[in-house]
This record gives structure tokens, C-alpha cells and sequence, in this order.
């Protein structure tokens, strides 16, 4: 039996699968984050560690956690934990949601140029802990000792379990710190932040072995003592696969919280947007392009919210969004919510055609399309910058129902794909942790091994309807970036 951690935002989740990819026992406990008065947001690593050595006593109320052979660890990417030499943990963990750098970002971005972050990243735009490194060295200058390791929250968990904090190239990829052009640091950028190699924890292949479980942790968790334990691997790159987002032209589309897209390439890209992240993929001779809709699940939460239905169970929704016909009547939205555009501008939403006839219903309907219009405009940007899209494999709340994978169908004209376990960033650390105990094996081989029955939805005649909805969306954003003399939303 495997366990797969996922070290998530807001859950730490634990999943119990067996070799044939039963899922056995899971757990889930949540984590909270801090807003700070000046705007920060910031988590406590000592609740993290604490909710997942609950999280697996949680699955191992269900199942025997003495047959657990290897633990695998999926995380949030670029959440800053910094370490002291002896692994004690130096202040709060800065959130990837914190926004306290964005200054910084701006400055080295103005100083730098999108060809010099490219070329450095993978990505053409300065975030996550670029901005807030640059900051913490203004203003907190003591945590960069040359004997402290800037960590983030997965290689501080690993660390936890085995006592070596290690990392794969996809988490140190999400950071902004990691070159897939170099596979490797960028030495310019490392000068730029005024690190060395040793200041950042160990960077390890995904099924590579970084320790084993020591006894102490053994003891809090129920766990074998002296099991394999992994690096942490990005979430995002480890529910690829999870879900079997593994060839050329498949798309992993995480229908979270936020929705993302993942391509796969068999060639290392260019970003097709300055706001996507190409990266080594979990498979050898892969690579990923990642791109972000910035709203999702949480715009569909607020919604439900606002309209008295937060507590709506999936068949309800299913319901209500049956009960619009395609197009809602007219109403159409642009789900902008929270994103931003060039140099971190915020755009807004807009709905468009409201009438007095329109409900609560079209208001869900047209949340869910204009989301799914938006998903197609930036499968757009794959196919002009070279990577075709001929499959999405969808995971996340959003697959849980039958209604929103078919509009996602029927909007982009593409078959999906919906696995049947939904947590697949832990799930896909589950393979991981069964690939260190067979690192022969390919893969791909395991995930098909351990990968139950899918469903497979195509698109249906309401495809040819939405065509000219489409066209009709893609005019309307096109109206948004005029009017704020912009160039792009993403």
C-alpha cells in the first residue's frame, strides 16, 4: 500500500491506494491562512506539519498503516519557509498568495526584461518568491545567513518526515527559481537574489528516493518506521499524473478552486503567454506549459454565496444548471473576478445582456460558461504558440458532476476525460511513492497499472450552438482590453 500526501493551501490531504490504484483510506484536515496588516498572507508551518500527521492518522482509522510501503508528497508550490542549519523553521511561512512583493517583482522586471526572465524561468514575468526574497532581504535581513535554506512548504514537510528537505524540479520551477533551458539554476538570477546553490533545499529527481521515515515521525503517524519518503513535487505537476496527462497534446485541466491547464510537450517550449510556466514534466523527456484562469471553483462558490445557495450539494447544482438552456437566455459573463492583467493591473468581471427575466440560475449557468469561454480563449494560446490540444483530462470539483464536463466539451469541441479519483495531486504522489520502490518501471507503466475506469465525454449538438457564444466572448474581452488599454488578461 502507498500513501500520497497532498500539502495543499487551505487541506493537507492524505490518500491510501493500493498497486491495482484502489483507493483504501484518505484523510483530510484543513490549514489556515493569516492576513497580516500590511497585506500579507502567511501560514504557520508547525499547524502544516501538525495537519498532516493528522491527515494520516485520519486515512489510517480505515486501513493498516503498518502496510504502508512509501510516502509521496505532492505541495502547494512557492509558500517561503525558511530554515535554520539544524532545520528549525525561522519566522512564518509568506504564502504564494502574498502580495507584499509585487513592488519588488516590478523592479526587477523594469531592470531585467521578459527575454532575461525567459531565459532564467521559463516564464516571461518576475512572481512568486522572486519579489518576496528581494523583500525579506530589505526587511528581515538575518534570515539570509549563508548557512539558512530558503525553503518552501513541501521540502520543510519532507525534511519533517525524514530529515532531509528535498525538492523536485517542478516545485523549485513554480518558485521562479529554476531554469528548464539550464535544467538547473540560472547563475544570473542566483546573483541577482544574492544566493549560492546550498542556500535552497537539495533539488532531487520526482521518484527519486530522498530519505526514509525516521522514528520519531513514525511514532506521531502509525507509520513504519524507515519507509521511502519522496521529494515534494508540485501539485499542479503531480496530479498530471494522477490524472494521465502524460503524451503529447493531452491537457490536464484542474477544475479546482482556481481552474489550470497543463500541456504536455515532447520538446521544451516557449511560454505562449508571459503568464505561463513551462517546466520540466514528472516523465522524462516531457515538459509542461501551465496556465492559470485565476477563478474557477471559487468564483462558482461566490455565486452560490450570494445568491443563499453555499450549502448546495453537486446533484443540486447539476440541477440548476440543467434547468438554463445553452446560452442562458442571453446573459453572458466575463469571469475576471480576481485576475489581473499587465504589470499586475486588476481587471473586474463584467455580465453582459442581464435581463429581469434572468435568475439565479442563469447567473450559475453563465458563471460556468463564461469560465469554460475563457478555458477555450487560453486553449487558443496553446494551439497559436505550437503545442496542439487534442485531449483535456479533467479533475477537481468541477468532474464531480456530469453537467460542467459536458458544457467544457461542447465549448472547447474537445473529448474530456474525467478519472475516476479526483484528488489527483495526491493520487499522482501515490504512483510516485510506488516508483521508488520500482524505479525500472516506467511511469507511464505504473499510472496505467493503477488508473481505474474513466469517463469519457464528447462534444454533443449544443457544440455547434456555442460556436458564435464563443466569438461573441472573445469580442467582448477583446472590448475590456481596448477600453483599459491593455494587451492581455491572464
Amino acid at each position: 500500500m502507498f500513501l500520497g500526501l497532498d500539502l495543499g493551501t487551505t487541506n493537507v490531504k492524505a490518500l491510501l491506494v493500493e498497486p491495482d490504484g484502489r483507493i483504501v483510506a484518505r484523510g483530510s484536515v484543513p490549514v489556515s491562512l493569516r492576513h497580516t496588516t500590511d497585506g500579507g498572507i502567511e501560514q504557520d508551518i508547525e499547524e502544516i506539519w501538525r495537519a498532516t500527521v493528522a491527515a494520516i492518522r485520519v486515512a489510517g482509522e480505515h486501513a493498516a498503516l503498518a502496510q504502508v510501503q512509501a510516502v509521496g508528497v505532492s505541495s502547494q508550490g512557492g509558500a517561503i519557509q525558511i530554515r535554520d542549519a539544524n532545520g528549525r523553521c525561522t519566522g512564518p511561512v509568506i504564502s504564494w498568495l502574498d502580495a507584499r512583493g509585487r513592488i519588488y517583482d516590478e523592479d526587477l522586471y523594469q531592470r531585467k526584461g521578459a527575454g532575461w526572465l525567459r531565459q532564467c524561468l521559463g516564464h516571461e514575468q518576475s512572481g512568486v518568491a522572486l519579489g518576496q526574497i528581494l523583500r525579506l532581504q530589505q526587511t528581515c535581513p538575518d534570515l539570509f545567513k549563508p548557512s539558512n535554506i530558503v525553503g518552501f512548504v513541501g521540502d520543510t514537510i519532507v525534511q519533517r518526515l525524514c530529515g532531509r528537505g528535498a525538492q523536485d524540479c517542478s516545485s523549485l520551477s513554480i518558485s521562479c527559481l529554476y531554469s528548464p533551458t539550464l535544467k538547473g539554476l540560472a547563475p544570473e538570477l542566483m546573483a541577482e537574489l544574492h544566493l549560492e546553490a546550498d542556500q535552497l533545499a537539495e533539488l532531487l529527481p520526482a521518484r527519486a528516493v530522498a530519505g526514509t521515515l525516521t522514528a520519531e515521525t513514525a511514532g506521531l503517524t502509525g507509520l513504519p518506521t524507515g519507509i521511502p519518503v519522496g521529494p515534494a513535487v508540485h501539485d499542479q505537476y503531480a496530479a498530471t499524473l494522477g490524472c494521465g496527462a502524460l503524451e503529447p497534446g493531452q491537457v490536464m485541466f484542474g477544475a479546482g478552486t482556481a481552474w489550470v491547464l497543463v500541456a504536455i510537450a515532447d520538446y521544451l517550449m516557449t511560454p505562449v503567454v508571459p503568464s505561463a510556466w513551462v517546466c520540466d514534466h514528472v516523465v522524462p523527456e516531457r515538459w509542461g506549459q501551465l496556465l492559470s484562469l485565476a477563478v474557477g471553483g471559487s468564483m462558482v462558490q461566490w455565486v452560490l454565496q450570494v445568491t443563499g445557495r453555499a450549502d448546495a450539494t453537486r446533484e443540486q447544482i447539476d440541477d440548476w444548471l440543467e434547468s438554463v438552456v445553452p446560452g442562458c437566455d442571453g446573459m453572458q459573463l466575463l469571469p475576471f473576478l480576481d485576475a489581473v492583467g499587465g504589470r499586475n493591473r486588476p481587471v473586474g468581471g463584467r455580465l453582459n445582456h442581464m435581463r429581469l427575466a434572468h435568475g439565479p440560475d442563469h447567473l450559475l449557468r453563465a458563471t460556468v460558461e463564461g469560465l469554460c469561454f475563457e478555458l477555450a480563449r487560453q486553449l487558443g494560446w496553446l494551439e497559436a504558440g505550437g503545442c496542439p490540444v487534442r485531449q483535456l483530462i479533467m479533475c477537481g470539483g468541477g468532474s464531480r458532476g456530469h453537467v460542467t464536463p459536458q458544457i467544457v466539451a461542447d465549448i472547447t469541441g474537445l473529448t474530456v476525460v474525467c478519472p475516476r479519483e479526483t484528488e489527483v495531486s495526491a493520487f499522482g504522489a501515490a504512483i510516485l511513492s510506488r516508483a521508488m520502490l520500482e524505479p525500472d518501471v516506467p511511469l507511464d507503466k505504473l499510472y496505467g497499472e493503477m488508473i481505474g475506469p474513466v469517463r469519457e465525454i464528447k462534444p454533443v449538438a449544443n457544440a455547434r450552438f456555442y460556436a458564435p457564444l464563443l466569438q461573441q466572448y472573445l469580442a467582448s474581452v477583446q472590448t475590456v482590453l481596448t477600453e483599459q488599454g491593455r494587451t492581455e488578461i491572464s
